[in-house]
């Protein structure tokens, strides 16, 4: 068996001995063994993306891939899709009524029912149309479809928001008085969760139309404005039954 100083010694440091010679070449500058079947003086890369022809470095045609895409839907499907993703979208929004609801006056709750509450429910009611973007691109063919969606999904939502309002936060309101808050509800709020919902489905259709026409993946991000707006005129709305108060709810 070997020394063990021959692997394991500071004999050779020459920082340790002026003497040993300091032109004497490291281990690591030493060129390292060419691979088998390579050109030592060659470089190579590990990433197809710098290798052309190489893996799935050249994409297909994306026109091509769009419509092997839309193969996959049957034209009587398309108004079936996005009738489900939209009232999809408006069931799931339902937990953001809660952020919202009638509550003591704050102003933690006021940032709730102008700004937080509004952009959660405008965001979640198209939810179901975000995912129809991302993950079934080729079931969208038309620009109607995202205002089916968009109706449907502001629709149903309004609809449960409604049936929540009455069964939980105006349970204990006069006949008369619940009878006129649900009035209000069932024509002004259900008209302004669909108008609300029609805008922020402007900005799906632009993203969708942007992917088309400059031919790469949907950006969602893209639609941020017409959800903002959908938020601010939902926020504003808010804000002014809040100060007036018609029915004294407060």
């Amino acid at each position: 068996m070997k020394d063990r100083k021959e692997y394991f010694s500071v004999e050779d440091e020459v920082a340790l001995h002026p003497d040993l010679n300091r032109e004497q070449t490291r281990a690591e500058d030493l060129p390292a063994p060419p691979e088998k079947g390579k050109d030592s003086g060659s470089v190579y890369y590990t990433s197809t993306a710098f290798e052309p022809g190489v893996g799935n470095a050249v994409p297909p045609d994306y026109r091509e891939l769009i419509r092997l895409e839309q193969a996959r839907y049957p034209s009587f499907s398309l108004p079936v899709l996005s009738a489900l993703v939209g009232m999809a979208g408006g069931f799931f929004a339902v937990p953001a009524v809660f952020l919202s609801g009638i509550g003591r006056w704050s102003l933690f709750n006021l940032i709730l029912i102008v700004l937080i509450g509004p952009f959660a429910e405008e965001t979640l009611k198209q939810s179901g149309a975000i995912f129809q973007l991302e993950k079934m691109r080729g079931s969208i063919r038309h620009d109607w479809q995202f205002f089916l969606s968009g109706v449907l999904g502001g629709a149903v939502f309004s609809v449960l928001e409604n049936l929540i309002y009455r069964h939980i936060y105006l349970r204990e309101l006069t006949p008369e008085k619940l009878a006129a808050v649900m009035a209000f509800r069932w024509t002004i709020c259900m008209m302004l969760h669909i108008l609300t919902t029609v805008v922020s489905s402007m900005g799906l259709r632009r993203v969708w139309r942007e992917s088309l026409a400059k031919e790469r993946p949907c950006r969602i991000s893209e639609a941020f404005p017409w959800f903002a707006a959908a938020a601010a005129v939902h926020g504003l709305y808010n804000l002014t039954v809040t100060l007036l108060d018609p029915f004294g709810l407060k």
